[in-house]
C-alpha cells in the first residue's frame, strides 16, 4: 500500500485526490492511508461496488482503478490526460509489469508477463481475452451504468464492453504500472478459489464463450514461456505447477458457485 501511494504522490501530473474504499481491514491500511493524505470511506462492498463509490464521491473528470499491490511509473497520469485531451479518448489501458521477491511469485510474475506479450503479439489476429483499461473520463463510465455490482468477477471485463458497445474510443500508454505478485501460494488459491465462486454471475450474465478464450490464451502463453525458458526448466515447471493450482482452484470455487445457485 506504502509504495502504491508513494507512487501517486510522485506524479508528474499532479494528483488530484486519492479516495480509499477500505472492507474494514486490519492491515494497517487506515495508517497508511492518513499517513499519505488519502481519503478513506469504509463500506462492505465487493471490488465493483467499491469502485463505484470511489467513483461515486470523486470530483474530477478523470478516474484511476489502481490495487494496493500496484505501483505507478512517473508518468502514468500525465500520459494518459494528454492522450485523452489530445486524441479525444474516452479509456487508458495501462500496460502491466508483474515482478515476484521469491520462487513462487516469480514464476507466477513471468507467466502473466507472457500472458501481456501473447496478447500484444496475437491479440489481433486471435479471439484471446483483451487488456482492459483502467484510467476513464469519469462521464463515460456514468453514461453506461458504472460497474455492474452483481458481479464478483469479469466486472472489469464487463464495464470494457459495454463502453465498447457505446463507441468510446480507446487507447494506449507507454507508462507503465508495476504489479507485484503474492509471495504466498496459499493466498494465491485462496484469490483463485474466490474468482471461481464469482465466476458464476458473469457467466449468467455473458453470452461470450469465456473459457476457450481463456483456454486459447494459456496454451499460447505457455508456448511463450517455453520458448524463452527453455533453458530454464526450473521456471517453466514453477509456471506449470501454479498454472494447474490455480486452474484446480477455480475450478473447484466454480463448483461451489454453481451448487449453491
Amino acid at each position: 500500500m506504502e509504495e502504491c501511494l508513494r507512487s501517486i504522490l510522485g506524479q508528474d501530473y499532479p494528483f488530484y485526490e486519492v479516495i480509499i474504499v477500505d472492507n474494514f481491514s486490519n492491515d494497517g491500511t487506515l495508517e497508511t492511508a492518513r499517513k499519505f493524505g488519502a481519503r478513506i470511506i469504509q463500506r462492505k462492498c465487493n471490488p465493483a461496488q467499491a469502485r463505484n463509490i470511489g467513483i461515486a464521491n470523486s470530483t474530477g473528470k478523470y478516474v484511476l482503478f489502481l490495487d494496493s499491490d500496484q505501483v505507478l511509473s512517473q508518468t502514468v497520469v500525465e500520459e494518459c490526460v494528454e492522450k485523452c485531451e489530445n486524441e479525444k479518448i474516452g479509456m487508458v489501458i495501462i500496460p502491466e509489469v508483474f515482478t515476484g521477491k521469491d520462487f513462487w511469485s516469480f514464476c507466477s510474475a513471468v507467466w502473466k508477463n507472457y500472458y501481456e506479450e501473447v496478447e500484444r503479439l496475437y491479440g489481433r489476429n486471435r479471439n484471446i481475452i483483451q487488456s482492459k483499461p483502467r484510467f476513464f473520463i469519469k462521464a463515460q463510465i456514468t453514461s453506461v451504468g458504472m460497474l455492474d455490482t452483481a458481479l464478483l468477477w469479469g466486472e472489469d471485463y464487463d464495464l470494457y464492453e459495454r463502453l465498447k458497445k457505446a463507441n468510446v474510443k480507446e487507447a494506449e500508454c507507454k507508462s507503465k504500472i508495476y504489479h507485484y505478485e503474492l509471495t504466498s501460494i496459499q493466498k494465491t488459491l485462496i484469490k483463485n478459489l474466490r474468482y471461481g465462486k464469482s465466476m458464476t454471475s458473469f457467466l449468467q450474465q455473458t453470452t461470450k464463450q469465456v473459457f476457450p478464450l481463456m483456454l486459447t490464451h494459456d496454451l499460447l502463453t505457455f508456448r511463450e514461456v517455453f520458448r524463452n525458458f527453455e533453458k530454464c526448466p526450473a521456471i517453466i515447471t514453477g509456471c506449470v505447477v501454479l498454472l494447474c493450482l490455480k486452474t484446480y482452484s477455480i475450478m473447484i470455487g466454480l463448483l461451489i458457485g454453481l451448487i449453491s445457485l
